[in-house]
């Protein structure tokens, strides 16, 4: 079957994110089957980009639909980013959605428009305003969160700065960068981070073991309860086995990477053999130089 319009925009969108030289640009990965592209950012649960009607109501316009989902510990002033790409000259809508952030581009209307994908100018317009809006959007992000740590050291100067709070917006990372060190790392090989497994999911990690074949399901414990980590991690497990496991006649277990282990967590985990728990520490360490003095003769 040929290409669609749709892909061969995004194999175009894809292939301009990667040569812009932004890491955050360069996360960008195309979809054929669903038709889009997404971008990773830590702060960001999903960024997706993909052709949509407007979110307007009652509008028939067709959009540019770039969909965003934070994480809970990422605050998004929409209407403070609107300003902003105003300023900037984007263009584009800002439109909230429950949880979901839609940034659009409107480029045409009725249902049964397609783009002109062999339209360099067009193309070079969409192009440009998604990788632009992606980045104010990414640096708005960023920026809040150094306003938000920035504020709460103002707002009590006697506070010790918690290390671990910013760190772990990039434990993610920091785990994957550092995997061929982890005690997991001889069991365990990486798959694959962000891993959709069903409508608005996705599994933090996704690995398997190397001797069974089985899937690991990584889930990382933030800012969530511990009843609902452990539910969570059981219910892409579930995810897993029935999509991928069963298929593959293997099973699937679970991991949780906590801070540290309370004993709620330790209950709630306790019935389910498959589960196990890691804890985690962030540290500094500091090495003193020793300065010579060198004389002249």
């Amino acid at each position: 079957m040929a290409p669609s319009w749709r892909e061969h925009f995004f194999e175009k969108l894809v292939a301009v994110s990667h040569g812009e030289g932004d890491v955050r640009l360069a996360t960008a990965t195309l979809h054929r089957r669903k038709k889009m592209a997404s971008f990773q950012h830590p702060q960001l649960r999903k960024v997706e980009c993909s052709f949509a009607s407007s979110r307007t109501s009652g509008s028939r316009a067709q959009v540019l639909l770039i969909a965003c989902e934070p994480r809970r510990v990422t605050e998004i002033d929409a209407p403070l980013l609107k300003r902003q790409m105003h300023e900037v000259g984007c263009g584009g809508d800002v439109q909230v959605d429950h949880d979901v952030l839609c940034l659009q581009y409107q480029w045409g209307f009725g249902h049964d428009t397609a783009f002109p994908v062999h339209d360099a100018r067009r193309v070079t317009e969409l192009t440009r305003w998604a990788t632009g809006t992606l980045t104010l959007l990414f640096n708005h992000v960023e920026q809040k969160r150094h306003i938000i740590m920035a504020k709460a050291r103002v707002d009590d100067v006697q506070a010790t700065l918690d290390l671990r709070v910013a760190l772990e917006q990039y434990l993610e990372d920091l785990l994957i960068q550092q995997w061929h060190v982890l005690p997991w790392a001889a069991e365990l090989e990486y798959l694959g981070r962000q891993v959709e497994c069903g409508s608005r999911e996705h599994i933090d990690i996704l690995a398997r073991d190397r001797t069974s074949g089985d899937f690991v399901v990584i889930e990382l414990k933030r800012d969530q309860g511990d009843d609902e980590v452990v539910g969570q991690c059981l219910r892409y497990m579930g995810w897993i086995k029935q999509h991928r496991a069963d298929l593959a006649g293997v099973g699937v277990r679970g991991i949780i990477v906590a801070h540290d282990i309370t004993a709620r967590l330790r209950a709630a985990v306790l019935p389910h053999r498959n589960i196990s728990v890691y804890t985690y520490q962030f540290s500094v360490t500091l090495t003193p130089v020793v300065m010579e003095m060198h004389t002249s003769r």
